[in-house]
């Protein structure tokens, strides 16, 4: 005898509402992400800025010199790289001449130099949106700055609001939960760093032995790019590539083999080794994190797939194991 399975009205406007909570978190997708990285940049920096309150700061002006430090460090960076990056811009002109000549195409060179109003329409449009683009990106970094800022800003008053919707016990839960996911994400903030000061190390070191024309900004620029797994150390090794090949071919195929040893040092042993000394994650899962979140976002779900890992720790330590021991 078949029974018949009766579903009541609730259940049809539960999953409707699922549903539709589904499709609206998908169309606000990248706002959501937005409001993510804000909160991610606020969990690592509020643990700084209670340890400046502490010193007897208030709270806005430690806020603000944390601020202040991020743009120091964007300007200092911008100092250093600018005039080698303007020298090295010359010789990747030069370079692309004489690639152009030896490719056959010094004709079709000369025609883009001497009828600028033949290309001036799609010039013009890729200017635009380059433009639009680097417009854009300043636009979602200034939105996370300031959505991160008030997070950082309103941190304080989270228990108390907490406390209104879920009561005391629950509110202390939550707050043992906020103050984990602090500390995990503050650690990896740091082996991020860390790892970005010992990639810019090793190349520096390998390009100084090669003796290659501004080794230090290259160097730098490569420990910058660190923060982009997979995609970084190949943006990093291009221009040093091409002064390599400008000073001549052995120097720029040393250059070539120095990027791939230290990219192998930096995949296979320096990240899971950094990470998990200073976030107690597994290799294996640092790694697989990585991989995941670069498959789901690209570079941007690449960087934060390991803060993100740290937090998903965070709610099952809090979570899932005390029930398990309870239980058991």
């Amino acid at each position: 005898m078949i029974k018949k399975v009766e579903i009541s009205h609730k259940t049809i406007f539960f999953v409707l509402a699922v549903l539709f909570f589904l499709w609206f978190a998908y169309l606000i997708r990248d706002i959501i992400l937005l409001f993510y990285v804000g909160l991610l940049l606020m969990l690592a920096l509020d643990p700084g800025i209670d340890r400046l309150e502490g010193w007897g700061l208030p709270r806005l002006l430690a806020i603000l010199l944390n601020y202040l430090g991020f743009f120091a460090l964007i300007g200092l960076s911008i100092f250093l790289l600018a005039g080698p990056l303007l020298q090295q811009s010359g010789l990747l002109l030069q370079q692309i001449v004489k690639l152009a000549e030896a490719a056959g195409a010094g004709d079709w060179l000369s025609g883009v130099l001497h009828d600028p109003l033949k290309n001036i329409l799609p010039l013009s449009g890729n200017i635009f949106r380059v433009t639009q683009t680097i417009f854009n990106n300043l636009v979602q970094v200034f939105s996370v700055l300031i959505v991160s800022f008030y997070l950082v800003l309103d941190r304080k008053k989270l228990s108390d609001r907490l406390e209104q919707f879920f009561g005391k016990k629950r509110t202390r839960k939550i707050e043992r939960i906020i103050e984990g996911a602090e500390k995990e994400v503050g650690h990896w903030l740091w082996g991020q760093v860390l790892l970005m000061v010992i990639v810019g190390a090793l190349t520096y070191l390998a390009l100084l032995l090669l003796k290659l024309p501004y080794a230090l900004p290259l160097a730098f620029l490569a420990g910058l790019l660190e923060i982009l797994p997979n995609i970084g150390p190949v943006l990093a090794a291009i221009p040093a590539v091409i002064i390599g090949f400008t000073v001549n071919q052995a120097v720029g195929f040393f250059v070539i083999l120095a990027f791939i040893v230290v990219q192998q040092l930096e995949s296979n042993f320096i990240t899971p080794k950094v990470m998990q000394g200073i976030t107690g994650v597994n290799p294996i899962i640092t790694l697989l994190g990585l991989l995941i979140g670069f498959r789901l976002a690209g570079a941007v779900g690449a960087i934060f797939a390991l803060p993100t890992i740290l937090i998903i720790k965070v709610l099952i330590s809090e979570l899932v194991f005390p029930r398990i021991k309870r239980i058991s």
